[in-house]
């Protein structure tokens, strides 16, 4: 409940912030509409001042901001120019059109002297189609938080009269504790419930910066908020609307001040001298009197045709002094000098107001015929130069509005509508990823392919995968290009948003701009035809120069930039000799192909003999070593042959020592035992 008090006295202390601006506003209506104006200088200036501010649909014309090799911040530029031409062409009836809605907000900012309207994301049930539009706005129903800046807002409220249906979709559960009335008055109390008619309840809907919410409260609902959605655009700043078009700036103040209210006192002076003279002209009338007695014979003659005469019997009346001394006519003399001197004043107060509004008899598309060549071209130029400022601001806030439906169709659209919007021929993520298995198996296929075929000793056959399938594997997919645009900092730092004019330049700019624009291009082209030392590039930085100083946009740019040096034409005849010339060059290459083909031959061979004798060496020393090794193996067999048979007789004569000492001792036993 506090929450809803708080809003109602944010939206409240908005209003009084307001008050003037917004009965000021309408009154400004009222005039343009015609109401009891006798001389619409409103509607006159407004009607001229419209088409010099907007009166063609811009083109989105997004490039990548560095020159350098970017291939998806190019492609990402592309499919955002194209997304941003169809969006602001889309020919759908139930949806504002660009066009119609920068008209619309342009009209509200010359007259009420503030136009906004807002960006909206659009969908069916199933997301198979989904679009982004302008929703133009109500001047008096949009309303601001306090700030002297436009980066400092706090919130941007709207006031909706939504029917039952609607609030039935929004807050279903609460639209019961709603009163539905007739009428759309500001204040809520003045509205009457009455039978029949359509019914609809006062909502407004708050876009707060600082938790990046939406909230719902109505004046009849003081229990709390009827509903708050989390951002549901992911905008960068928020709010779905740029900053409002206002002509009359103000340094610290956001509280819009009309174009109308500079002139106001003045169009009053000029609907009062128009008043006056059209009393005057009433009053100006062939009235008189005449002699009784011609009546009859007056009345004859002004009733008959040219060249008719009519008969009297009164002759002696007219003997006397003529038929002037006998009609008396209404002196108007005076009245006519009166009128010329109002219209004489009428033509000071234009003068005056198209003064103050900057708005020259050139604009207007007038002229005197005293006026020399030089005044004319004066009055064009500071005329001109007086709208300029407008004309920027109104550039300015379509661009804002284009960026505005490019962020929200970046994080809003899925990658099947950008691939139908744009036409562009890249993959989807799931695509890509498909394709990529699909040119894996097939690799993995084909080097199985090569071990069979090397194994049966039969040549592979080459690798060819369908080139569709090798373009949809490398080349980056939807999900790719569109987290360049979605990402902020990306975008901003990878891509430059731009448009052409939204002026019909015949209308704004000088009509000979393009003539005058040939006639200085051909004086530096002949220039520079005769000046042969200045090198090509030098030449097309100075036509660069030259061409910026005519506003033809950043395409005219890029295609002088992309300019080659055109190759000098050669004579046939010097064309053949070098023809010639080239023949003898390759036949010579060729004989010195051959003798190169003889020459790496014999040393192919001499290569082979090197290698031959090298081989003959090596066996030679491996010969001598193997006998060295068996002379040295006989030696030593000899001497192990040597050492056995020392060893056999040794053992014999151990065997034979031993039989005698075995002999002695027996004997001596015997001797022993004898003796015993």
């Amino acid at each position: 409940m506090d929450e809803v008090r708080y809003w109602l006295d944010e939206i409240k202390e908005a209003k009084k912030r307001e008050k003037d601006f917004r009965k000021n506003g309408d009154k400004i209506l009222k005039t343009y509409q015609g109401e009891k104006t006798p001389f619409n200088i409103l509607y006159s200036n407004t009607e001229t001042l419209l088409p010099a501010l907007f009166s063609d649909l811009p083109k989105p014309v997004i490039t990548r901001r560095f020159k350098d090799d970017d291939p998806l911040g190019k492609i990402a530029a592309e499919a955002g120019t194209r997304c941003l031409e169809y969006l602001l062409d889309t020919d759908i009836d139930e949806y504002d059109s660009f066009s119609d809605a920068m008209e619309d907000v342009t009209l509200d900012g010359l007259l009420p002297g503030r136009g906004n309207c807002s960006v909206k994301y659009e969908s069916d049930d199933d997301v198979t189609w989904e679009t982004v539009c302008p929703d133009v706005r109500d001047w008096k129903r949009v309303y601001y938080g306090y700030a002297k800046k436009w980066s400092r807002v706090p919130w941007v409220a709207y006031e909706e009269y939504l029917d039952e249906d609607e609030c039935k979709d929004l807050f279903p559960e609460k639209v019961g504790d709603l009163v539905f009335m007739e009428g759309e008055e500001e204040e809520d109390e003045k509205r009457e419930e009455k039978k029949g008619k359509k019914k609809t309840a006062l909502i407004y809907q708050i876009w707060v910066k600082k938790d990046r919410t939406i909230k719902y409260i109505s004046p009849q609902y003081k229990e709390g908020v009827l509903k708050e959605d989390e951002d549901p655009l992911s905008l960068t700043g928020f709010f779905n609307c740029p900053k409002p078009v206002q002509f009359v700036k103000k340094p610290s103040d956001l509280v819009p001040t009309a174009l109308y209210t500079l002139y106001e006192n003045q169009a009053e002076e000029l609907n009062k001298i128009q008043g006056r003279i059209n009393k005057m002209v009433d009053a100006i009338k062939a009235r008189g009197i005449y002699a009784g007695n011609l009546g009859e014979e007056l009345e004859n003659m002004f009733a008959e045709a040219d060249n008719a005469f009519v008969p009297t019997d009164d002759t002696g009346s007219l003997m006397d002094g003529g038929l002037d001394k006998s009609i008396w006519f209404w002196p108007v003399d005076k009245l006519i000098i009166v009128l010329q001197q109002l219209y004489q004043a009428r033509e000071s107060c234009k003068s005056v107001i198209y003064e103050i509004t900057g708005i020259s008899d050139i604009v207007r598309g007038q002229s005197v015929a005293s006026e020399t060549l030089g005044a004319q071209k004066i009055k064009e130029s500071w005329g001109t130069m007086r709208l300029k400022r407008l004309q920027k601001e109104v550039q300015r806030y379509a661009l804002d509005v284009m960026k505005l439906m490019l962020e929200v169709a970046s994080t809003k659209f899925s990658e099947e509508t950008w691939k139908k919007m744009t036409m562009l021929p890249y993959p989807t993520k799931k695509e890509k990823e498909k394709a990529q298995g699909q040119l894996k198996a097939m690799q993995e296929q084909h080097q199985q392919q090569v071990m069979t075929a090397q194994q049966q000793g039969m040549q592979p056959e080459p690798f060819e995968p369908p080139q569709e399938l090798v373009q949809a594997a490398q080349s980056p997919s939807w999900a790719e290009i569109i987290d360049v645009l979605q990402d902020d900092f990306q975008r901003s730092y990878r891509l430059d948003i731009e448009t052409n004019s939204t002026l019909d330049v015949e209308a704004t700019e000088d009509k000979q701009m393009v003539g005058e624009f040939m006639n200085a291009l051909g004086q530096v082209m002949a220039g520079l035809s005769n000046s042969p030392d200045i090198p090509f590039e030098a030449k097309k930085s100075i036509i660069l120069a030259v061409m910026k100083r005519f506003r033809f946009g950043r395409e005219v740019e890029d295609e002088l930039k992309s300019m080659k040096q055109q190759q000098p034409q050669i004579p046939p005849q010097i064309q053949q000799q070098i023809q010639q010339q080239q023949k003898q060059i390759e036949q010579g290459q060729q004989q010195i192909q051959k003798e190169q083909e003889k020459i790496r031959q014999e040393e192919q061979k001499l290569e082979v003999e090197k290698q031959q004798l090298k081989f003959e060496r090596e066996m030679a020393k491996l010969e001598q070593k193997h006998r060295e090794d068996l002379m040295k193996m006989k030696d030593e067999m000899e001497k192990t042959t040597i050492v056995t048979e020392i060893e056999s007789i040794m053992q014999k004569e151990q065997q034979k020592l031993q039989s005698l000492v075995d002999k002695s001792i027996s004997r001596i036993e015997q001797t022993y035992k004898k003796v015993s």
